[in-house]
């Protein structure tokens, strides 16, 4: 059994609860805001069942949007982080006062 946190797609979770029934070929649960994946033949994999949600969440437009986390028996959907650019600050040229000696040796 393996449980699918989906976080914040509460609005999107029975059309994933649908994807995933019909590519896993396992019962899909909703209970809260997690799904459970249910197979009694045994072949459902954790690897597996991960590709598969990525697969569903890119099937549904949020594969940029969102990234998929997995733990032992947990399968995370988490929201991907703003990226920041790094704008590197440009300084002036110093004045020649500000380089010149005070003192001119000769």
């Amino acid at each position: 059994m393996i449980e699918v946190e989906v976080g914040d797609l509460k609005r999107i979770e029975k059309e994933l609860a649908d994807l995933l029934r019909q590519r896993l070929k396992a019962d899909v649960k909703i209970n809260g805001s997690k799904l459970t994946l249910d197979d009694s033949n045994g072949r459902l994999n954790h690897k597996d069942a991960k590709h598969q949600v990525e697969h569903a969440l890119h099937h549904l437009g949020l594969g940029d949007e969102y990234r998929v986390h997995s733990q032992h028996e947990l399968i995370l959907i988490v929201k991907k982080a703003k990226k920041t650019k790094y704008v590197e600050k440009k300084g002036t040229t110093p004045s020649p006062n500000q380089t010149m000696p005070y003192f001119f040796p000769g």
